[in-house]
């Protein structure tokens, strides 16, 4: 507890110019400062049913009069089309914003791996319909013990515990749909074969090259049966199913080929991390952001600021002002990132940033599982990326509304395009303010906006221009 407590002296961050890096590159001690005061989860096993059961959750609910359309079953919005139509499935069988932003990320880790894969980290936000807060959820990819040239992967508990704690459908239909993509196949996309195509390497992503090695093209068919068989793992036996067994042992051995010390421990005591959302000052409505215990909590504060008067123009420039003040020189590169959001009718919002600090990480995957590995963020130029890393909820000041819910990452201009539109969210405006932003397929900042405050079908994409992200709507939940 000594060591935590000392850890937790440089939360405030005290002078925030010249801090960023510290904190930016070393994500594991800011993740940490956030655990300070919570308990830890009684075993193992507990973090694949959550710390707070929904049974939990729901008895402590103080707002239990949910606006929107309980009929209506809600919106997704992410870089890649065959994820998305898996996430609007499950709006379609029942499921919340928390099941359909799960069921996303697991399909986006089959058919969008240069910036979602398994073995890569991430920050979400989570407001229960029901509940005026907003959560910040970090689960990003830590330094193992020992350091080494690999992180520890986050995604799979991170969402397995957004799932367990905030869905209301079973695992398999979470996991199931990415699982059968997998191992029957899908078409490449355009917006894969443009991240195939911008990658330096795809040598941890064999599924996706040709006989003469070369990256695949549009519309060519991508099967992966070794990741289908994780997945399988994952969808049978919950988080236990990747970071335990043979999957797990898998993992670190293929850690030490690359350079890393990734151990068993490692992978059984990594924990995501919960707190209060970070909430930015604001005139027109409660703006919650990644919680400032993480470096991407920092930036979001610092870039609030510099781009309060910024004009779509000035973006670019005024986010790499405020990364360079804060010790983030030279961010513009692709830091295999991306972005997506779900709202459904009942009034839960999701949105969710995760990356691979670089476009399929490592470049480097555990043989037998079709998991690449994500660089050690201490040991890595990318390392920075979680610091870029945005989601952002727009409520009323009551909390009882929800008028945007969005995401960015990638570059620092990702993170500065969803929270120029979420300034103007209540406006009515953040889509146009959207669509004039430097936002791109790399940088991607992709939402969905509410401007009568309630989830319905007159909510409306804003999808970032110059990607190929695409939104779908689901026009009824079956609940």
């Amino acid at each position: 507890m000594k060591e935590t407590m000392g850890m937790g002296r440089n939360c405030g961050f005290s002078g925030l110019r010249g801090g960023l890096l510290a904190g930016l590159t070393m994500s594991v001690a800011l993740a940490a400062c956030a655990e300070i005061g919570q308990p830890e989860p009684q075993t193992g096993v507990a973090v694949s049913r959550g710390v707070e059961t929904r049974v939990e959750r729901q008895a402590r609910i103080t707002y239990k009069e949910p606006g929107g359309d309980p009929s209506f079953g809600g919106f997704v919005v992410a870089d890649e089309p065959s994820a998305v139509l898996i996430a609007q499935q499950v709006l379609d069988q029942g499921g919340n914003a928390a099941d359909a932003a799960a069921a996303l990320y697991f399909a986006l880790s089959v058919t969008y791996p240069a910036a979602a894969g398994l073995g890569g980290g991430g920050i979400c936000l989570v407001r229960d319909a029901g509940e005026r807060k907003v959560e910040s959820l970090a689960f990003l990819a830590r330094s193992p013990r020992g350091g080494g040239a690999v992180a520890i992967p986050g995604n799979v508990r991170g969402f397995s515990l957004l799932q367990s704690r905030h869905g209301n459908q079973p695992w398999s239909a979470i996991v199931g749909p990415a699982e059968r993509l997998a191992g029957t196949g899908f078409p490449l996309s355009r917006a894969s074969a443009r991240a195939l195509a911008d990658a330096a390497s795809v040598q941890g992503a064999p599924a996706f090259t040709g006989a003469d090695g070369a990256p695949l093209r549009e519309l060519q068919r991508v099967t992966q049966s070794e990741l289908a068989a994780t997945l399988t793992l994952i969808r049978s036996r919950g988080v236990t199913g990747f970071y335990a067994g043979e999957t797990a042992r898998a993992l670190v051995a293929g850690a030490r080929e690359a350079g890393g010390t990734l151990s068993l421990d490692d992978l059984a005591d990594d924990r995501p991390v919960t707190a209060p959302a970070q909430m930015l000052p604001s005139s027109a409505g409660v703006v919650a952001a990644p919680s400032e215990a993480l470096g991407a909590g920092v930036f979001a504060a610092a870039l609030w600021r510099d781009i309060e008067k910024a004009g779509p123009a000035e973006l670019t420039e005024a986010a790499r002002r405020t990364a360079a003040a804060l010790g983030a020189e030279n961010a513009a590169r692709d830091f295999g990132s991306t972005a997506f959001a779900t709202a459904d009718g009942r009034g839960g919002a999701v949105a969710c940033a995760v990356t691979m600090s670089g476009p399929f990480g490592t470049g480097r995957a555990a043989p037998g599982t079709g998991v690449v590995f994500a660089p050690n963020a201490q040991q890595s130029a990318n390392g920075i990326a979680s610091a870029f890393l945005m989601p952002v909820i727009v409520t009323s000041n009551s909390g009882t509304q929800i008028f945007f819910s969005g995401a960015g990452a990638g570059e620092p201009k990702g993170a500065a395009s969803i929270l120029s539109a979420a300034r103007l969210a209540l406006a009515g405006t953040a889509a146009e303010a959207l669509a004039a932003s430097p936002a791109n397929a790399r940088s991607p900042a992709h939402a969905i906006s509410c401007p009568i405050g309630n989830v319905t079908r007159a909510c409306s994409f804003a999808i970032g221009p110059r990607s190929d992200g695409m939104g779908a709507v689901s026009a009824r939940s079956g609940s």
